[in-house]
């Protein structure tokens, strides 16, 4: 079920679902003449979601959307994302292997996980062994999640995380070799990854708010800044790309420019993907990861 890999497009259409605390986030993205285009945007009030589904269903049905295939997205603590050195093993026998080099990592049962993976570039880590970076989550959470998306009338053809569906925007943003750092802004945490070339090299969470410690927030970003370059061996990073879309000169903003030596830019969606939908700022705070995820149906370039 987990299928992080880019692939070529397999369905014109993709739903995207987030859950959260106080309703779900969705997004639909169907593909016109290969390019990606929002149908719908949406965030469903709803408090305990998964337990309380009766208004999901329904807008659902109402809108037409339970035929389309879905991507669902987990939430924090549902899935680990762990940074290994990859095992000198076939293809067909790498899960196995990486299974047994994380099952002391894990916070269950090895045979109850779910397990897939996305591979660096070969020159990530100069001087170490090929890494990977393990995505690992309990069976039995992502059947429950599959059994909600039945209750609800859907079908899921991918389980995502946040981290990587960022992925589906930032990589056609990315294409220069010098560095972009990335960070995704959250209440109580944020998540910070480094491209080069449209790749990912390196991906971390910061596990506090951002807005509130906004010096913590600098000093992490120069310091994985200073670990692109200085221990994967990639350029200095000339830009750091802030999502979702903030409001004016924020503090966050102020200190990263100040304080920085990098170009310091809050993403639009609407200037990079058509919609349907308009899409305010509110939504694209709320929304984001999910519109990220229904991106996964576009053809890789």
């Amino acid at each position: 079920m987990f299928s992080f890999k880019k692939r070529k497009k397999t369905h014109d259409s993709l739903l995207a679902l987030q859950v959260m605390p106080d309703g779900v986030a969705l997004a639909v993205n169907h593909l016109r003449d290969g390019a990606p285009h929002l149908e719908t945007v949406a965030f469903i009030e709803q408090a305990q979601p998964l337990t309380n589904s009766k208004v999901i269903a329904e807008y659902l049905s109402e809108h037409r959307l339970t035929d389309v295939p879905v991507s669902l997205v987990l939430q924090e603590g549902e899935y680990q994302l762990l940074l290994i050195e990859a095992p000198d093993v076939p293809v067909d026998e790498l899960k196995d292997a990486l299974l047994w080099r994380v099952k002391d990592l894990i916070q269950f049962n090895p045979e109850d996980a779910y397990l897939d993976y996305i591979e660096l570039p070969d020159d990530a880590y100069r001087g170490r062994g090929k890494m990977i970076y393990v995505v690992v989550a309990e069976r039995t959470l992502i059947d429950q999640r599959v059994d909600w998306l039945d209750a609800l009338g859907v079908s899921a053809v991918a389980i995502d995380i946040p981290e990587l569906a960022l992925l589906n925007i930032t990589e056609s943003l990315c294409a220069e070799e010098m560095g972009t750092a990335v960070l995704f802004l959250e209440e109580d945490r944020s998540n910070l990854t480094m491209l080069s070339g449209s790749a990912l090299y390196l991906a971390r969470g910061l596990s506090y708010s951002p807005f509130n410690q906004v010096e913590n927030t600098v000093l992490d970003i120069q310091r994985s800044m200073d670990y692109f370059e200085s221990q994967i061996g990639k350029p200095p990073c000339v830009r750091i790309l802030i999502l979702p879309l903030q409001v004016g000169e924020t503090p966050l903003l102020m200190e990263l420019r100040n304080n920085l030596s990098a170009d310091v830019q809050s993403l639009d969606l609407a200037d990079v993907v058509g919609s349907d939908e308009p899409l305010r700022v509110d939504l694209q705070q709320v929304c984001l990861i999910a519109i990220a995820a229904s991106l996964r149906n576009t053809e890789a370039k």
